[in-house]
Formats: C-alpha cells, sequence, structure tokens
C-alpha cells in the first residue's frame, strides 16, 4: 500500500459526501425551513371594500399573517399569530371577528387562528377557481367548528 492511498479518506475513495458538508447543508436547510414569511393575502370576489379588513388585520401587532376571502355572503380570513400570543389565539380570533363584523356587517363572517384554515384560504386564494367556492367556504367553517 502506498502512502497517498492510507491517507485517502474513506468516503473520498468511495465518492461519498464529507459528514462536516453534509452536517452544513443541513443546518442550512433546517434553518431556512423554519422561516415562515409573514404574508397577508386578499382576495375581494365582491364588490365589498377590502380595505378596510386590510387595515385591521396589518395594525393589529399580534397578527404576522392572514388571508381573507371575501365571496358572495361571506369574509372567510384565517390568522396566523405571533409566538407569544398562541396561548390567547381563540380570543385573537374572536375579537378580530367582532371588529369585523361590525365593518361589513352585510357578510357572513368567520375569523380563525387554526393554521389548517389559514393554509387552505390561501390555497382557495391561489387556486382562483369560482367554481364550487360557496361549498369549500361552507366545508373549512364547519371543519373549523368541529371540536376535537
Amino acid at each position: 500500500m502506498n502512502k497517498k492511498q492510507a491517507r485517502t479518506p474513506y468516503c473520498e475513495k468511495k465518492g461519498m459526501v464529507d459528514i462536516r458538508q453534509f452536517i452544513t447543508l443541513l443546518c442550512v436547510l433546517l434553518l431556512l425551513s423554519g422561516c415562515m414569511p409573514n404574508e397577508f393575502k386578499f382576495e375581494n370576489l365582491t364588490n365589498e371594500d377590502a380595505a378596510k379588513a386590510e387595515e385591521l388585520l396589518k395594525k393589529d401587532e399580534r397578527v404576522k399573517g392572514a388571508a381573507a376571502l371575501f365571496h358572495d355572503d361571506h369574509l372567510l380570513v384565517g390568522i396566523r399569530v405571533k409566538t407569544f400570543s398562541r396561548f390567547n389565539k381563540r380570543k385573537i380570533a374572536s375579537e378580530i371577528e367582532k371588529k369585523l363584523k361590525e365593518e361589513y356587517p352585510d357578510l357572513a363572517v368567520f375569523v380563525s387562528a387554526d393554521s389548517k384554515i389559514l393554509n387552505e384560504t390561501n390555497k382557495l386564494i391561489l387556486k382562483k377557481d369560482e367554481k364550487g367556492l360557496k361549498k369549500k367556504i361552507h366545508n373549512l367553517i364547519t371543519l373549523a367548528e368541529e371540536e376535537t
């Protein structure tokens, strides 16, 4: 055996990635996956003014992200609260719902701090498919009202 062969690490012989590079890559991926953007998305399919709802949600310091969907006579809002406000999610959602009901008395307002509702509302906004949208909104509301 040559001295050169004895000094070559096993991973280089077999074409494997160095363990330090792998761990560094893994740490970077974990850090990036933990960063959730603070987004506020609004979709208005009615003749209502969505600026009031947008201002109300962005002004609230406890809310770091929201998705609001105006459709026919419904307003569906999913919110993401800040880390230390998580223990009061239901209270925050009910306060925002009360304020939105005052702003939009003609609409059936539903606000939820559940992440599932927020994700599904985002999907409905991105999909931009009005076919069957009312039924999907009703399904989300009944899903959120179920107690687990």
